[in-house]
């Protein structure tokens, strides 16, 4: 709750990871020919609420797993596809439509109190901006999460007809590193995440210890793609710039105007930045710049670099998260 208020901006960007990393497992699915595989069913495997059961005769004990290591397992003829109805799902959460329909109405009545004093003249306080940027940011949030179960405790159970062992060694040798969350890491390692890849950085302790892994965190970095990406993008800068129309605000003494126009442009510029920064790399790691490279000057080596760029995303190669020089 404090992170949601302090900065709305974070739970965005995990909330919006979340909904790519379903939305790209809907996807997947639905190539597969299964189309009953749905946003909820996604949101409900990433959370941890399938418990993988492998087949007796091996060794090691039932543990969670994400809809990719389900896609993989169903695609190979591990596991079965779970006939789960949405309906079946939807009745494991906790969320309670009351208490929605009087939180719509309270922001409701926050946007439009401030639009009618905007249009008539009047003034808006300080807290009434800043509150006013936590609700749209609020808003993209609940949008991200709108079919994401809530609070699901107990597992739904799922046998698989063959051992891990039998999985790993069929896999061949990406599978054959030891695992640090689970023994499917090879298909979805959890990674990157603030828990598992920044606080062990940083020798802060994590939980749970225990391996395989017990429970699913949700500060998992997003993987946004195209459009993902601009929602984010559209969203944090929205958020960000609301506090700028406070810049001509009456303000007791001059030393606080300049003090909310400095930390106005800080966070609107720093986001800026970060997006400017977010987007370079990400070309970068995509091999966009190079391909623009070679298209520009070396048009006839583009398919060459195109094969090679295709060959080592499918070698499965986790990268090492953080980088060293992204902390101290």
């Amino acid at each position: 709750m404090a992170i949601a208020i302090i900065g709305p901006e974070f739970v965005l960007t995990y909330a919006s990871g979340q909904w790519g990393t379903a939305k790209e497992s809907v996807e997947l699915f639905h190539a597969a020919g299964y189309q009953s595989w749905t946003m909820r069913h996604a949101f409900f495997a990433d959370m941890g609420g399938f418990l993988l059961v492998p087949a007796t005769g091996g060794i090691g004990k039932p543990f969670r797993i994400t809809a990719k290591h389900l896609h993989y397992l169903v695609q190979r003829k591990y596991l079965d596809y779970p006939d789960v109805s949405q309906e079946e799902l939807w009745d494991k959460s906790k969320q309670d439509t009351i208490t929605k329909i009087i939180t719509c109405f309270q922001i409701f009545y926050l946007v439009l109190q401030c639009i009618g004093r905007a249009v008539q003249g009047l003034e808006i306080t300080t807290m009434e901006l800043s509150a006013l940027a936590i609700v749209v940011c609020t808003i993209f949030t609940s949008v991200c999460w709108l079919r994401k179960p809530l609070d699901v405790r107990t597992p739904m159970k799922l046998y698989m007809n063959a051992t891990v062992e039998q999985v790993l060694l069929e896999a061949g040798d990406v599978a054959a590193k030891p695992y640090k969350q689970t023994p499917l890491d090879f298909i979805d390692d959890l990674c990157p995440s603030w828990e598992l890849n920044v606080q062990t950085f940083m020798k802060l302790p994590t939980t749970p210890r225990e391996r395989p892994i017990t429970r699913f965190g949700n500060d998992r970095f997003p993987n946004l793609k195209g459009y993902q990406e601009l929602f984010l993008c559209f969203a944090t800068l929205l958020y960000a710039a609301i506090h700028l129309a406070g810049w001509n605000f009456s303000f007791p003494t001059k030393l606080e105007l300049v003090l909310w126009r400095v930390s106005s442009m800080f966070l609107f510029g720093n986001t800026v930045l970060f997006w400017v920064c977010e987007t370079t790399s990400s070309w970068y790691r995509n091999g966009r710049w190079q391909r623009i490279f070679y298209r520009a000057f070396k048009p006839s080596k583009l398919e060459d670099v195109e094969k090679a760029r295709l060959a080592r995303r499918d070698q499965q190669v986790p990268k090492v998260l953080p980088l060293r020089w992204e902390f101290w």
